[in-house]
C-alpha cells in the first residue's frame, strides 16, 4: 500500500484537564480483545484500494475496586476502486482496557470519557496495529500495516474528539504502508 501520513486530529481546549487529571492518576493493568470480526470478498486481493479506520471509546468506572475500564471499538473498511462501493475487507475488534485508579476524588464523568477517547484508543492502537496485521495475513491477503497513531496540534474546537483516516493504497503488489 502506498504511505500516506494519517492526520488524526485530537481537538481539545483548556476544557482537556478533566481527562488529563484521570491519566494522571490510573496504571494499565489488563488489555484484552473481547470481540472481533472479519470479512472480505472474492475481489479483496486485487486492484487499487482505498481504507477507512473509524475508532471510539465506552468507559465504565468500578469505583469500589479502584478500576476504570475503556472499551475502545476499531474498524477498518477496504475499497476496491474498481469494483463497488461496498467495502471488498471488513475488520472490527473490540479491546478491554482495565486501569487501575486509586483516587476518585475530583474525578468527573467528562474527565472519564475524555481520558477513554485519547488515552483508551492510544493505548489500544498497538494492539488494533497488530491484530489488523495478524489478520490480513490469515485471510491471505497482502501484509498491511497499519501506520503508529499521530497526534496533531490540538483546534479550537471545544470538544475532544479523535477521527479515523482515510488512506489510499496501491495495488495488490506495494501493500506496505
Amino acid at each position: 500500500m502506498a504511505k500516506n501520513k494519517q492526520k488524526t486530529k485530537v481537538r481539545q481546549t483548556a476544557d482537556a484537564s478533566p481527562g488529563l487529571m484521570v491519566s494522571d492518576r490510573v496504571e494499565l493493568k489488563d488489555v484484552r480483545l473481547i470481540s472481533s470480526k472479519c470479512r472480505q470478498t472474492p475481489e479483496a486481493a486485487s486492484g487499487k484500494k482505498t481504507y477507512n479506520i473509524n475508532y471510539s471509546a465506552k468507559v465504565e468506572t468500578d469505583k469500589k475496586k479502584g478500576y476504570i475500564v475503556v472499551i475502545p471499538e476499531f474498524h477498518f473498511e477496504a475499497f476496491s476502486k474498481s469494483i463497488t462501493q461496498e467495502p471488498v475487507i471488513t475488520i472490527e475488534a473490540f479491546f478491554v482496557l482495565a486501569y487501575k485508579i486509586d483516587n476518585f476524588q475530583g474525578l468527573t464523568q467528562k474527565g472519564f470519557e475524555q481520558f477513554a477517547n485519547f488515552n483508551g484508543i492510544y493505548n489500544a492502537w498497538p494492539y488494533w496495529r497488530e491484530f489488523v496485521q495478524n489478520t490480513i495475513v490469515r485471510m491471505g491477503l497482502p501484509s498491511l500495516s497499519i501506520p503508529v497513531f499521530r497526534i496533531v496540534e490540538p483546534t479550537k474546537d471545544k470538544n475532544i474528539r479523535m477521527k479515523g483516516s482515510k488512506r489510499k493504497t496501491a495495488k495488490k503488489a506495494s501493500v506496505k504502508t
